[in-house]
């Protein structure tokens, strides 16, 4: 491994390792949560990871991150922790996929707004079907009723896609300042 490649690791590591910090305070800290809806910031490192890096990136720091506030949070570590876990990597395996697709023909995704509000969007709706799934899950598991929650998916989805446009609308430009900054030389 060359010394530019280490660097990079290096850099790609502590970056993610900071972003899944970041989601994890924005998680717990900012955001209202009931059992059957959640509105939260904690998506914002997922993207950000996701059109810097790619979709696995993006999607280890979803995983971790959900992990880490799963277990740290009301929930504990629980028989069904591996359900709800998942559901955040699909936001970014769509976002870093666009991403990816896009950078492969010379454009970024962050620098089309329109593209990036649709995979945002496209990220969040699957993501509340990934979600509700974990929800229907979660019952057959705990044989609790899923009648409930069912009732509270159209406000969940109406949630996703507003937090995915607030998301992708602050995600835009601040990629653009880091790249002007310098502070992005190692994920080209």
């Amino acid at each position: 491994m060359t010394k530019t490649q280490q660097k990079k690791l290096a850099y790609t590591l502590c970056t993610l390792a900071l972003l899944i910090a970041m989601m994890v305070l924005l998680t717990m800290t900012i955001s209202i949560q009931t059992p059957f809806f959640k509105l939260s910031f904690g998506s914002l490192p997922v993207v950000l990871a996701a059109l810097l890096f790619g979709p696995l990136e993006g999607a280890a720091v979803a995983v971790l991150g959900e992990f880490l506030v799963q277990v740290l949070g009301p929930y504990g570590l629980t028989q069904t922790t591996i359900i709800w876990i998942w559901p955040p990597a699909v936001r970014a395996l769509v976002v870093g996929s666009a991403a990816v697709w896009l950078r492969r023909r010379g454009v970024r995704l962050e620098s089309r707004p329109a593209l990036c509000y649709g995979a945002c969007i496209a990220g969040a709706i699957l993501t509340t079907i990934s979600n509700t799934v974990g929800m229907w899950l979660d019952s057959l598991v705990n044989y609790t009723s899923f009648t409930a929650a069912a009732l509270w998916v159209p406000a969940r989805f109406v949630s996703g896609v507003c937090t995915a446009v607030v998301v992708a609308t602050i995600c835009m430009p601040l990629i653009h300042s880091l790249r002007r900054s310098g502070v992005l030389r190692y994920t080209e």
